[in-house]
């Protein structure tokens, strides 16, 4: 396998203030440092922060948004809410299970995406309107709440064997835990010390998930799991 020199980068992931930065060279030719680069779609920073991330589906969702208000503003509602959940929305939440957002600022920043598209299907741009009535009117879930439970649903999947599972989930019920309300699809929850690893994937869903009741953990199909999840939420 032939590897493009210029195209191999280097990332060093750490918090520490002073890091050992070692130099790396492939052939001859030492290959460069970087902050942040983009995987599958997803731009990891060396901070292990998401902020960078964070901003670039929600400037490029906007930049849609703006496209599609330029275009659309004469369509009826419903052609316009189908264009913000095939061309925008997806945009937000693209593997959204793995940088999922804790800080309100991040936060913030997506949703207000959503308020503005609210805004676009209603065709109301009046400042005494209430955008969370239009949104409840559109029965819009908060994009925080959509997050929670595409979380929730890889949970699901890694227990149930439909996706990989990591050696994070491991199982809390044994002969000696057995209670009346533990479950065998309860997990260990991680402990975690930095937020970069508290608010991932798994320590930050575990706590929810051995909260649900059983027969959402046991349901038969990722799409049963999904209705009774939305009843349950």
């Amino acid at each position: 396998m032939k590897f493009n020199k210029s195209k191999c980068l280097i990332m060093h992931m750490t918090h520490k203030r002073n890091p050992t930065i070692t130099k790396y060279l492939m052939g001859n030719v030492e290959l460069q440092v970087v902050k942040h680069h983009p995987y599958l779609g997803v731009e990891l920073s060396s901070d292990l922060s998401w902020a960078k991330h964070v901003a670039q589906p929600a400037n490029s969702a906007n930049k849609i948004l703006g496209l599609l208000k330029r275009n659309l503003w004469n369509c009826p509602q419903s052609t316009k809410e189908i264009a913000y959940k095939t061309l925008v929305r997806p945009k937000l939440e693209y593997a959204s299970a793995v940088w999922d957002p804790y800080r309100g600022i991040h936060k913030d920043a997506l949703e207000k995406v959503q308020r503005r598209a609210a805004r676009f299907v209603k065709n109301d741009y009046s400042y005494t309107s209430s955008v969370n009535n239009m949104m409840v009117d559109l029965k819009w879930d908060k994009l925080e709440t959509r997050r929670n439970k595409a979380r929730l649903v890889n949970i699901y999947k890694e227990s149930h064997g439909i996706s990989p599972s990591t050696n994070a989930l491991h199982p809390f019920v044994t002969s000696m835990h057995k209670t009346r309300t533990s479950h065998e699809l309860n997990y260990i929850i991680p402990q975690a010390k930095k937020d970069c690893y508290k608010y991932s994937l798994h320590p930050r869903t575990i706590p929810q998930w051995n909260n649900l009741p059983a027969e959402l953990k046991s349901a038969p199909s990722v799409l049963a799991f999904k209705q009774l999840l939305e009843n349950h939420i």
